[in-house]
Order: structure tokens, then sequence, then C-alpha cells
């Protein structure tokens, strides 16, 4: 019978290596890429600590050698006993090749070095892939997933505390809901608000009225003005934030949140249970009923086919104006009527 494989999250890995060491097999899979870097820093730094200076990087691809795994222990240099190897596997699929492979050298690790092999978070045919199954019964599996909602405001205390920031109650429930599948935007914000001079514990309105004092515009500056349908200072928001180079993909995940949660609470039967499921709090019900009673039915259709174009335009460069099409987004969901019917 086939051993569990050992299970712990990055947070988890200090504690692991101190009690049993660094094992010959480490896999880290997860859809975080922050948690995976997390990982694979603590397990670098152990290694380090261990005397293992050497690491190698692999990104596995169609023409990616698999006979390297069995043949890197006859290059060791002169300066290093065991060396670190860390196998990427973008999509977490090795194939047929790749998989024998795989279960080949769990069945004998290389006593002279440490394979660490990572990937997103794995789809349930992939957990029962025998590749799968035997390497990771001979090693460690590090869950490098985005914690659930419910876990999430305890994620924010302890990542704060990393930043040496002590947050109240209030302020860890708004950066929980701010940054809900964003933890990398989550960790930029931490940094920030480690720099500022904001008295602690820090509470939800100074990082309210901090964002508005800067003139930072961030995505939830705009977000806000979204909600209360402010059009004017919504399109001022979205024009600082093209001045200051916001990040495309933070600004693209706000609307797709919005869009989501409207989409939501349209479908929900209880309307005050519903926004707590979708992180809206209480003091936002109200403008969510409102945003929810101008966003008809034909309002989200339109706002779904423009959030396609501007993917494609992001992403696949389609040849529409990214900032223009963002620009009549915010307007469609501050303006639904006044929208309807115009193509941008």
């Amino acid at each position: 019978m086939q051993a569990s494989p050992a299970q712990v999250t990055p947070a988890q890995l200090p504690g692991f290596f101190e009690r049993q060491g660094l094992p010959p097999v480490v896999c880290v899979f997860g859809d975080t890429p922050l948690l995976i870097d997390d990982a694979l820093q603590l397990i670098r730094h152990h290694a380090r600590q261990q005397g293992i200076d050497e690491r190698l990087r692999w990104l596995q691809d169609a023409q990616f050698d698999w006979q390297q795994l069995f043949d890197q222990s006859a290059s060791l240099s002169l300066f290093s006993s065991v060396r670190l190897v860390e196998l990427e596997m973008p999509e977490g699929k090795p194939g047929r090749d790749g998989g024998d492979a795989l279960r080949q050298y769990a069945q004998a690790p290389a006593a002279d070095q440490i394979l660490v092999v990572i990937g997103p978070k794995l789809k349930q045919e992939q957990l029962k892939a025998k590749w799968y199954k035997e390497l990771t019964s001979q090693g460690l599996l590090v869950n490098a997933n985005s914690p659930d909602r419910a876990a999430l405001p305890r994620f924010v205390q302890s990542r704060a505390q990393r930043h040496h920031i002590q947050l109240d109650t209030a302020a860890t429930q708004l950066l929980a809901d701010w940054f809900e599948g964003n933890l990398l935007a989550l960790d930029q914000e931490l940094q920030k608000l480690a720099l500022s001079d904001l008295r602690q514990p820090i509470t939800a309105e100074a990082i309210q009225s901090a964002a508005e004092d800067q003139s930072r515009f961030n995505v939830f500056a705009l977000q806000e003005a979204i909600i209360q349908a402010d059009l004017d200072n919504a399109l001022h928001r979205l024009a600082r934030l093209f001045e200051e180079d916001v990040e495309p993909a933070i600004l693209n995940w706000m609307l797709q949140r919005e869009w989501q949660t409207l989409s939501n609470l349209h479908q929900a039967t209880n309307f005050s249970d519903a926004c707590r499921r979708n992180g809206v709090w209480r003091n936002q019900e109200n403008a969510y009923r409102q945003f929810c009673q101008r966003m008809s039915a034909p309002a989200l259709s339109k706002a779904a086919e423009i959030l396609t174009r501007i993917e494609f335009a992001f992403k696949r460069d389609s040849g529409e104006h990214y900032p223009t099409l963002v620009t009549h987004l915010v307007t469609l969901y501050c303006r639904p009527q006044q929208v309807l019917g115009i193509r941008p």
C-alpha cells in the first residue's frame, strides 16, 4: 500500500524542516504565485543552511530532456556534494516520457540532489496519475493554494505580522475583501503600509483615508466611485491610474470581480446573505442594491462582452484600444442607460 504524502502549507515549512529536515523530493503545487514563491524561498534558504549552494532551474517544455534527472549527479562541481534541482512544469503535465521518468526517479531518488517539482493546482485526474502518487509518497507536498474566504482574514493577519504591521479587525476584513483572489497585490499593499507612518494598530478608516490623502487613486478608489455611480470621479481616477501605468492585470481583476459580484447578487433570493457571501460590507449593501438595479440583464450582458474585448486587447493585442474599452466599461457601470446600444 502506497504511503500518503506529507502535506504542508508554505507557512508550515520552517517547522517541518526543523523536525524532519529537507526530504529528497519536494513537490510545490498551487494556484497562487505568491505562495509558490514563498515556498521556494524557504526551501532555498534551508538548503543554504545545510551547505547546499548549487541550484539548477529547469523549465519543462516540448523539447525537455528527462534524462537530465539522472545525469546531473555525475556533473557536480568540486565545491558541492549535493545540488538543489528545481523542475517547473507549467501545466502539471509531464507526458508519458516525463511521467515514466518521474516514477523511476521516485523509486530511487538521487542521494546527491534534492528535486523540487513546481506546478499549478492539479486537477483531479492529475492527482490520480501514477507519477504524482509515487513522487509525493517519497517526499513532501506543499499546497500553495489561495486560502478560502473564511481563512483569508487569518492569512491577512499572518502576512501583516511578517511586515511588522498590526491591523485591527475591521482593517483585516477590509484588506481580505479588497484582495480576495489577488494575494500578490495584498502583499504589495502591506509593504506600502509598512513604510507608512500610520498609527498602529492600523484601522480600516486609516487605510481608506490614506488612499485618498496620498492621491494614489488606486483601483479600489476607482471601485468605490463605480459602486456609487460617481462617473466624474471614476473617470478622473481612471485617468490617474493610466498616468501612473497601472498594472492591467489588477485593473482587469477588479472590473471582472464587479461583474461577477453583480451577477451573483442578481441571482440571489436573499440579497443581504448574498452580499455577505460575496464580500460586500454591510455599509455597502444599499449602494450595491442600487448598482444591481441600474445594471439590468442587458447591461450585464454588454459588460461581459466588453470585458472579453478588454482581455483580448490586453493579452492578444487585438488592435482595440485598451484604455478606450476600459473607459467605456466604467461608464457603463455608472450610467448604463446612457451607454446601452452605443458601441465603443
